[in-house]
This record gives C-alpha cells, structure tokens and sequence, in this order.
C-alpha cells in the first residue's frame, strides 16, 4: 500500500464537512504565511529604496540645484555686473537671494543625508536580515565628510567675499567690485569642483546599495517562490480526495440550473419588452434635452453677435458724428465724404461677415483659406482706429516679415477685435498716463505663429488671471462688457484654430523711455492645422 493511497482511505473516513474544514485550514495558514512574507518583504524593500533615494539620490538633487546656482545664478550674474549688462540693484538682489536658496538647500542636503528612517519598514528589514544573509550597507565615509567639511567652509569664505562686493556695489565703488569678481567667480569654480567630487561619491553609494537590494529582492523572491509552491501542492493534494464529492453535488446541480434556465428564458423574454420601451423613452428624453440645447445657444450666440457689433457701431456713431461736426465747421468737403464713407462700407461689411461667421461658429466645417497675417493685424486696426484716435491711443504694429497662414481669417480678426477693444476700455480710464500705447508683435518659430498684443494699462491683478477666459467674468460695467469676449476667443483659437490664447504680467518700455506695467496676451497658432473633422469638433 503507497503513502498517497493509505492517506486516501483515511480521508474517506473523514467527513466532508471536515474535509473543507482542513482544505480551509491549510488555504488560510498558507495564505497567511505568503502574506506575512509578502509583508515582511515589501516594507524591507520599501525600507533599502528609502535609504537609497533619501539619503543618496534626494542630497544628489540638492547639490546639483546648489551647483547650478553658483554656476548660472552667482558666476553670470558676476559676468553681467563685469560686462555692465545689469544694474548693479539688480545683480544685489539677485545674488542675495541667490545666497538664501543655497543656504536653505545645502540644510536640505545635510538633513536629507543623515537621515534615519524608522517605523515598520526599519523592523521588517531588521526581521528580513535574519533569515537573509546580506552584506552590511556602506555608511557615510571619511571621504565625504572630508568634503562637506570643505564645502561649508569654502561656502562660508565665498559668503563673506560675497557679502564684501554688495557692499561695494551698495556704496557704488564700482572698480574695487569689479576687481573682487574674478576672485569670487575662480572660488565659485572651486566650489563646483568640490561639490561634483560629493556628488560622484553619493552616486557610487548609490550604485553599491542598488546592487545589495537587487541581490536582496532575488532572494527574497526564491523564498517566496518556494513557500508558494509548498502550499500549492498540499492544497492539490487535498483537492483530488475530496473532488468525487463535488462530481455528486455537481450532478445535482445540473437538475437545478436546467429548471432554473427555463425560468430565466422567461424573464428574458419579458425583460426585452421591457428593456425597448425604456429605450424608446430614453430618446424622446434625449430630442428634448438636443432642442433645449440649441435653443441654448442660439441665445448664446445673440449675445456674441451684440458683442462683435458693439465696436463697429461705435465707430459707425463717430464716423456720424463727424460729418454732423464737419457740416457745422464748414469743412465737409468731397474727400472727407469718400473717405468715411469707405471705413463705413468696411465696417457695415465686417458686421455683415460677423453674422456669417458667428452661424457657423457651432458648425466649424465651414471652408479654410489661406491669408496673411499682416492683411488680418491690419484690417483688425482700421475697424478699431476710430475708437482709439477718440481716447487718443497709440497703436504701433510689428513684424519683420509677412506670415502667411492658413485657417479662418474673420474669426482671428474678431479675436484682435476683442483685445484691442479690451486694451482701449482699460486705458481709457487711465487719465494719469501720459502715453496710451497697444503695441502688437508678429513673429513665427518653426512650428507655431505668434501674434502679442501689449498695453501699459497697469496690468491685471494676480488673483484675477486665472478667471479671465471664463464665461461671463468682467471687471467692467454690465453697460461696457458682457465677459464673453474673451471667453468666445478662447473657444475660436482652441477649436477652430488649434492654437492656445494666453495671458500674463509684464515690465515694457513699449518704444519708450520708461517701463510700464504692461499686460500681453499672446496668441499662438500651429502652422500645421490639424484637421479634427466636424464630429470631433462638435
């Protein structure tokens, strides 16, 4: 008699509730033990990958950012004050802070690596190296200490050398600063040296330990392997012995399911009426909600459309205007006529192109031309002229040569529109300038076109930026702006252009002797339009 059939004639013996019992015993003791080595494993490892990135690969991040900092920070900033391409205020602040970050980064590294990481991977890695046999993990040696003692030291001479020339260039004794400045920088270059030399060190460390805890991860998956396949075969072993009782309950079973099955076809068959006219009510449910949805936008789109047509209605009243002041002044002559009666048939024609533009705008499959972007800068300008000649703004264009673009040339000449008249409303209300300038910049890279409009308008508030291509977001008057403009070329840039609008902050002289608090938004246009096709738009 074999072991396997003695064993079997004593489980036959054995209940078959007992018999799940033991199966049950043996999954969860076995599941348990895999768990637990599994525990075990993860945190020890969570631990050796810890040690390796807080104590070798973060103090590397912060000793190359303490590099680059003396490199380009301090040294150019040094070159620049030689050369006098920066004021010497500049060049205080920039090295003072310079010194704060390097300060903050270098007690960042030495906090980082001496670092001592507890808690529960600490002890499982502890448990884990009693059944493991693992080389001890090299600790910080005499060749870095020897290091960091010279970095902070050298960093401390580099400070007060440092400390010494702002006070040079504080009390405006330009020539002993510029005499300090090689000295300074050949120290800076001695500190980089150093602090490469640290750097190479923590990687080597760091290579080591990789080595030791990839050695540790191979063993700890054998054992775990092994452990697995122990409880894998004790389970099938007990399988086989109890399966002829599953062969009983199985034939049983199959009675049960064929009478269930029948039932079920039932409730099938009177589900699928069921299923066809929640369907049915679900699209009349859908017509609806599509008819409210253009109904919409439609009101949607007759708020764009006063919006386009405010400016040149604007400057249709001006162009009124001035022939009523022409006639009383005796001076309306035939010229005068000609010549506003033209800007009038260009205006009432870019209303009348607006409402074409605007009916297609939720249809985007309208045609694709080709136009240059100076013809579209300038036509932008002579529809706004009239509005900026009365606030007494100057609007100056720059491009070096003609781009040439392809895609919707009205809807990029009402985003113009939009921001010129954006720029006009705001300085409009700025009676302390002296100069009221919008300056628009043309330029190209190889893939994309730019177009900057720039104001000296005082900029926009910080906590503002972020909101200002929302729907319906204004800081004018309800009776001067409706807050989609910007909103309505956001979405013509993004969907129909395939570019992006931003917005931001800046100093510009604007052609001027004195710096301005400026605002520029910037539009950028791919030259390779990609066309998404009118679902995907839709």
């Amino acid at each position: 008699m074999t072991l396997v059939q003695f064993i079997n004639q004593k489980l036959e013996t054995i209940k078959f509730s007992n018999k799940t019992k033991i199966l049950i015993t043996i999954i969860l003791s076995g599941t348990m033990t895999i768990g637990f080595l599994m525990f075990v494993s993860i945190f020890a490892l969570k631990y050796d990958y810890e040690t390796l990135f807080q104590k070798h690969t973060l103090p590397q991040v912060d000793l190359e950012e303490i590099k680059d900092i003396y490199r380009v920070n301090i040294s150019e900033t040094l070159s620049d004050i030689k050369d006098k391409q920066i004021s010497s205020q500049d060049a205080i602040e920039v090295i003072y802070l310079s010194q704060q970050i390097i300060r903050k980064q270098w007690q960042s590294y030495q906090k980082a690596a001496n670092m001592h990481i507890g808690g529960v991977p600490y002890f499982a890695s502890r448990w884990l190296s009693l059944f493991l046999v693992t080389p001890n993990k090299p600790e910080k040696n005499v060749f870095q200490q020897g290091i960091v003692e010279k970095i902070s030291l050298k960093m401390d001479e580099l400070d007060a050398q440092i400390t010494l020339l702002i006070d040079r260039l504080k009390a405006q004794k330009t020539q002993e600063a510029a005499a300090m400045i090689d000295s300074i920088m050949l120290s800076t270059n001695s500190l980089n040296i150093y602090l490469s030399s640290l750097i190479t060190s923590h990687l080597k460390q760091s290579i080591s330990e990789k080595q030791i805890n990839d050695s540790l991860f191979q063993t700890s998956t054998y054992m775990l392997i092994l452990l697995i396949g122990m409880i894998f075969f004790f389970i099938t072993m007990v399988l086989l012995i109890i399966i002829n009782h599953f062969k009983n309950i199985h034939n049983y079973l199959e009675e049960n399911i064929a009478e269930k099955t029948h039932e079920l076809r039932d409730l099938n068959n009177s589900l699928e009426q069921r299923i066809k006219r929640e369907v049915e009510n679900s699209r009349k449910k859908d017509n609806i909600m599509f008819q409210q949805a253009r109904l919409a936008s439609l009101g949607e789109m007759l708020q764009n459309i006063a919006h386009q047509w405010r400016q040149p209605l604007g400057s249709l009243m001006m162009i009124i205007q001035s022939f009523e002041s022409k006639f009383y002044a005796g001076k309306l002559d035939e010229a005068f006529v000609s010549s506003r009666v033209k800007d009038a048939e260009l205006l009432s024609s870019n209303m009348s192109e607006t409402l074409e533009d605007f009916r297609t705008f939720f249809n985007p499959n309208k045609s694709k031309k080709t136009f240059h972007i100076q013809d579209v800068i300038q036509k932008a300008i002579d529809l706004s002229k009239y509005q900026l000649e009365k606030e007494e703004i100057t609007l100056r264009f720059f491009i070096r040569n003609d781009i040439e673009a392809f895609g919707f040339k009205n809807e990029l000449i009402h985003v113009l529109l939009n921001l010129i008249g954006n720029s006009k409303d705001i300085l409009a209300g700025k009676t302390e300038l002296h100069e009221k300038i919008i300056h628009i910049i043309s330029k190209q890279n190889e893939e994309s076109i730019f177009v900057n409009v720039i104001d000296n308008g005082g900029g926009i508030k910080s906590d503002i930026i972020p909101k200002v291509f929302d729907p319906y977001f204004t800081t004018k008057h309800k009776s001067v702006g409706t807050g989609i403009g910007l909103y309505m070329s956001k979405q013509m840039v993004e969907k129909h252009m395939h570019g992006k609008i931003t917005c931001k902050n800046l100093r510009h002289k604007l052609g001027t002797k004195d710096f301005f608090d400026c605002t520029m938004f910037t539009i950028e246009i791919p030259k390779k339009q990609i066309d998404l096709g009118e679902a995907e738009d839709e």
